[in-house]
């Protein structure tokens, strides 16, 4: 623990109190709300109950017997809408956890229980281990733990423990250990519950539709009423919309409340440097864990799989550190400084009401204002683990045990490292640009006049044209282009927000169009500039050339690159326009919809599969499919798919589609990248 701490660090923020008040108001609201919409659908059953009865009474005969009866049903069927969230059963999720005992971990266990002791906190009920990189309070919340206490549950990620050393693992148990100290928890209870309920009345009618639907199937009369039950219902749902943002919003602002107040008690515990690292550790952590997971997902579709996926997670960790010039340290994990892993560089600031937890630049800000140092232990968190290998093989076996897949070949780490090192040395270009080049089209410009202006041109140092200034233009305009699309949202989208920040200024949503127009202005003169800058660097790389053969190979790679990335704006145009159409049959449509939706990728598919013909043919791009991927667009081609056969898809001719359209536009992309790796290696051989 920090020397000197002030116990007053760890107090209740007057913000947080703030927001204690705003939600124990919202919750009074919606109960009143429900209260008052479960008597109006009460008074309104009675209602009909009566009207009924009496038209019952009346002795019209069958039709008033009809009658009668329908505004009876109606009123009952109305109040089972307002409590039908009663008979729902929810069960707490633990797959992919793993419990472990004190017996199993006891240096865990007395580890967590000073963490505990020092936090001022209660232990955990139940303690469990998971693969990802997280680590989480859980307990379950069911109608009764609004009113009793629940002991609360610890779930510990083992791709977190992966992440972190001794003294960072401490800080993050601390902060889920702030969590546990948390009375204010009991409202996350409340307003999950009030949820459900909301929920459940909003969005989980599909059971109260089929019985409105089979009610109203018996005759018009009953249509006619189940339609005036549907209409009252709208009524209630609307009422709810409204209670919901009340609800929720003035909840996450708790929420984020007590994620300051959780990570003042990791200061408090562990240091406000271990806090601000562990912040770090887990964004690598985790971009690590997905790189991880990507690759796992594409082995597996091969019929492959790894025995441990731990020391595969570091060695990606391993990777980020190198290329991002980070020394290792004595956990074999990235040291980490002073602004390292910056967040994107969008300029629209807007206060995210919706946010369940603060921005991580926002936390380290509030741990730096702390300030408690304390002395770092780079002993690796595993060091807390008992049998640390067997454990991780344990939670491997069980990602793979989850998968439907059956993989029959295992990869140990060195294969591993083999096949991901060669496939990032396949698909990468050559470091020496910089990464001006990645993701992106080299820009198009007279290659002719090109040439005429080399012959008066210097010969440059790639250096002196690709600085760090022009190197970052992409980027610059990829994040401009963000904000751009934000301000889309904004405008005709995100009614709920009224301001928002740009560069030091506040502006109204509605003036969101002045700041486009400033983005835009900025992105066309960047454009313009990478133009020039791409024209620049074959105009130094020609002067370069010792002869007049290598000048000729040049251009023309260069005419070859610019004619096939015209072809694959059109490829991709083809790709876009039919996997939006054809996505569509993911979502719940009528038979109308689906027929509608089907037959306009039928119009798209007479467009796009004699462009697949006419690729397959060609001499260039033929190479870059494998015989079995051929095969595959061959059959989809020749083939004429119905996918669908009503009530029902074509599961089989969906995957034949799925599969015929990934292997083609991977197969262009993956011409375009090479080609243009091949041209900016040899241009780049005609100086070095």
């Amino acid at each position: 623990m920090p020397a000197g701490a002030d116990k007053s660090i760890i107090k209740p923020s007057k913000a947080f109190k703030k927001y204690v008040y705003l939600s124990v108001g919202a919750i009074l609201l919606f109960i009143l709300t429900y209260l008052f919409l479960f008597c109006g659908s009460l008074i309104i059953a009675i209602a009909f109950g009566a009207i009924g009865y009496y038209i019952m009474l009346a002795g019209i005969g069958f039709w008033g017997l009809l009658l009668g009866i329908s505004f009876i049903i109606a009123g009952l069927l109305l109040v089972y809408f307002v409590i039908k969230f009663l008979f729902k059963r929810s069960r707490t999720d633990y797959s992919g956890m793993i419990e472990i005992t004190e017996g199993e971990q006891p240096e865990l266990f007395r580890f967590i229980t000073q963490v505990t002791t020092e936090a001022q906190a209660p232990s955990p009920k139940r303690i469990f281990v998971s693969s990802e990189v997280n680590a989480g309070v859980f307990y379950t919340s069911s109608f009764w733990s609004m009113f009793f206490p629940v002991k609360k549950n610890l779930n510990i990620g083992l791709g977190l423990v992966n992440s972190v050393n001794i003294s960072e693992f401490k800080a993050i148990m601390a902060h889920e250990f702030g969590h546990f100290s948390q009375r204010s928890m009991k409202f996350g209870s409340y307003v999950y519950n009030l949820n459900k309920v909301i929920y459940n009345m909003l969005y989980d009618n599909e059971g109260y539709g089929k019985l409105l639907n089979q009610w109203a199937r018996i005759h018009n009369v009953f249509r006619v009423m189940a339609m005036l039950n549907i209409q009252i219902i709208r009524g209630i749902q609307f009422i709810l919309r409204k209670v919901y943002g009340v609800l929720n919003k003035t909840y996450l602002g708790l929420s984020r409340e007590m994620e300051f107040h959780a990570d003042a008690v990791a200061a408090y515990v562990s240091g406000s440097n271990q806090v601000i690292t562990s912040l770090k550790r887990i964004d690598i952590g985790q971009s690590s864990y997905t790189t991880l997971m990507s690759y796992l997902n594409r082995q597996l579709h091969d019929g492959k799989r790894v025995d441990n996926i731990y020391p595969i997670q570091q060695e990606i960790t391993r990777y980020f550190a190198i290329i991002h010039k980070n020394g290792i340290d004595a956990a074999g994990l990235p040291i980490i400084t002073e602004g390292m892993l910056a967040p994107e560089e969008s300029e629209i600031i807007i206060t995210n009401q919706w946010a369940s937890h603060p921005t991580t630049a926002d936390r380290e800000l509030h741990a730096k204002k702390i300030n408690l140092i304390t002395p770092e232990f780079t002993e690796t968190a595993w060091s807390l683990f008992h049998n640390a290998e067997q454990l991780q093989i344990r939670l491997t076996d069980q990602l793979y045990t989850s998968s439907n897949k059956k993989p029959a070949t295992v990869l140990n780490f060195d294969a591993f490292k083999d096949d991901f090192y060669s496939n990032i040395s396949s698909n990468s270009l050559n470091e020496n640009y910089k990464g001006y080049y990645d993701s992106r089209i080299i820009t198009q410009f007279d290659i002719e006049e090109a040439m005429l202006s080399a012959v008066n041109s210097p010969i440059l140092n790639i250096n002196d044209i690709l600085t760090e200034e022009n190197c970052n233009l992409p980027k610059g305009i990829a994040d401009k282009q963000k904000d751009v699309a934000l301000l889309d949202q904004l405008s005709e989208v995100r009614t709920d927000i009224k301001t928002f920040d740009f560069r030091g200024a506040k502006y109204q949503r509605l003036d969101a169009y002045k700041v486009q127009a400033v983005l835009n202005e900025e992105i066309g003169r960047a454009d313009q500039k990478i133009k020039d800058l791409d024209r620049e660097v074959f105009i130094n790389y020609y002067r370069a050339a010792k002869s007049d053969a290598e000048r000729e190979i040049l251009t023309v790679k260069y005419r070859e690159l610019f004619a096939l990335q015209i072809d694959a704006v059109k490829d991709y145009d083809l790709f876009n326009n039919i996997m939006h159409e054809f996505n569509k049959v993911y979502n719940p449509m009528p038979v109308e919809g689906i027929i509608r939706t089907l037959g306009n990728v039928s119009r798209h598919e007479k467009k796009i599969k004699p462009r697949i013909t006419e690729i397959l043919a060609d001499a260039v791009t033929r190479p870059y499919f494998t015989d079995e991927q051929v095969k595959t667009l061959e059959t989809y081609v020749t083939g004429n798919y119905i996918y669908y056969h009503e009530p029902t898809y074509d599961n089989q001719a969906i995957d034949k589609f799925n599969k015929a359209m990934d292997i083609y536009v991977s197969g262009i992309a993956k011409r375009n990248f090479e080609i243009k790796k091949d041209l900016l290696n040899f241009q780049f051989q005609l100086i070095n």
